[in-house]
């Protein structure tokens, strides 16, 4: 059996932790891979001594394919907190759920359209984000469907939104809570590049969600005033039988955000592994 060893890493952020909205559509199954899938992890840190913490993470992801039916959900929790002196503090809170269903409208899950139903909920202190709930309906066009070579999809739908924000005294003018409908879109791309010498593979996913109506103030939006846009791109090459190298990079830009908080986030991560 072949032993891995992961040899050398490097991590290059900027504000990777407070990335708020999560690009979910990398978690997408293959329509192809029929049946049941899941994979739950779960690691809790207790450090004593110079460092006084306590530290738990948690994630779950699961699929479901069925004939015309795909379901796909994925879920993560972080939670950390100091202890000193008797009392405690938590300095680390993020999570959220998350699931979609997919119905092919026409044959099977290998369907090049579909309707689409998802929500989220989710959880940033370090953005002071107290609660974020939404939901949407639309449809996805699969354009070009071929797994062994390149994979392109393009979604579309109405979703809504509510957040609710924690106080800050750097910003007494961001309302509280806000709720939106917007109209999100996202584009998904995947491409294997496989010859007789190595196999690399990209992945990239876009998405842009402009704000179209205020319900708290019956306002409507110009498609530029409030908008989201994230990115999701990654690469992952085979140099030789034993050499390995993979990059990623996420960005998120917000139009409409807090004033002390900057209205872009990104995060570049890469890493370089040796098997034998």
């Amino acid at each position: 059996m072949k032993k891995h060893l992961l040899l050398f890493s490097f991590i290059l952020t900027s504000y990777c932790q407070t990335i708020a909205q999560v690009n979910t559509e990398i978690y997408r199954p293959s329509n192809r891979q029929q049946g049941l899938v899941g994979q739950l992890k779960a690691s809790l840190s207790l450090n004593r001594g110079n460092g006084n913490n306590d530290i738990f993470s948690g994630s779950i992801k699961n699929s479901y394919v069925r004939k015309r039916h795909v379901i796909f959900g994925i879920g993560s929790y972080n939670f950390g907190q100091t202890r000193n002196d008797g009392s405690t503090n938590v300095f680390k809170r993020k999570g959220f759920l998350y699931a979609k269903y997919n119905y092919a409208i026409d044959k099977d899950s290998a369907s090049h359209w579909s309707a689409e139903v998802f929500g989220q909920n989710e959880l940033n202190e370090f953005i002071r984000l107290q609660n974020r709930l939404l939901g949407g309906i639309g449809f996805r066009w699969d354009i070009i469907k071929n797994p062994k070579a390149l994979n392109l999809s393009f979604g579309s739908s109405v979703m809504y939104e509510f957040e609710e924000i924690k106080l800050d005294s750097s910003d007494l003018t961001y309302p509280l809570q806000t709720n939106f409908w917007r109209w999100s879109n996202y584009l998904s791309m995947t491409y294997l590049l496989d010859n007789s010498s190595n196999k690399t593979f990209f992945s990239f996913v876009a998405y842009i969600q402009p704000a179209v109506y205020d319900i708290n103030n019956s306002q409507m939006f110009n498609l530029t005033e409030n908008y989201r846009i994230l990115l999701n791109a990654s690469v992952r090459t085979n140099i030789s039988k034993t050499l390995s190298f993979g990059m990623t990079f996420k960005y998120r830009h917000a139009s409409f955000i807090q004033s002390f908080l900057e209205n872009y986030d990104y995060s570049l991560r890469s890493n370089l592994i040796i098997n034998f």
